[in-house]
Order: structure tokens, then C-alpha cells, then sequence
């Protein structure tokens, strides 16, 4: 199963690094890059929003504000435009 995460603070950070520990495929992205860079060092894939959306099976998101959702995933290039069938 391929996952995707969008949003690697503090505890976005923590739970894609139990995913990578049970051994997901794990693509990531964060508008910091320097926060996902331990993932990256794990073997997490770096990935734009939409790329992700495009890839995995199922994807998490942990953003901070309702605005950040809503922008992510409904805005003019907004993931849900891109995301599998199914």
C-alpha cells in the first residue's frame, strides 16, 4: 500500500515515522522541506501535494488550520483534482 502525507510538524513528524518503521512506502510533503528532512533520511519519498495525490493509495493530511485544508484539497490546484479513482 502506497501512503501519502501532507504535513510534517510536530506530529505529522512522529507518525509518519512509525509508517516507515512498519515498512510503508511513504511519499511526503511539507512547506518546510527541512521538517520532512528526517523522513527523507528513513526512505520517505519528497513529492508536490498534487504528485502525492496522483500516487498513493491512501493520504493523510495534518495541517494546522481549516483554511490550510480547504486550500489543499479544494484550491485551484487542490489535490482532490488529482487523486485516484476509488
Amino acid at each position: 500500500m502506497k501512503v501519502g502525507w501532507i504535513g510534517t510538524g510536530v506530529m505529522g513528524l512522529s507518525m509518519c515515522k512509525h509508517l516507515l518503521n512498519a515498512q510503508y512506502s511513504l511519499s511526503v510533503f511539507n512547506r518546510t522541506p527541512e521538517k520532512a528532512k528526517p523522513l527523507l533520511e528513513l526512505g520517505a519519498e519528497w513529492l508536490s501535494p498534487q504528485e502525492i495525490a496522483a500516487k498513493v493509495d491512501v493520504l493523510f493530511l495534518m495541517l494546522g488550520f481549516p483554511k490550510d485544508v480547504e486550500t489543499m484539497c479544494l484550491g485551484e490546484d487542490g489535490i482532490l483534482k488529482h487523486m485516484k479513482k476509488g
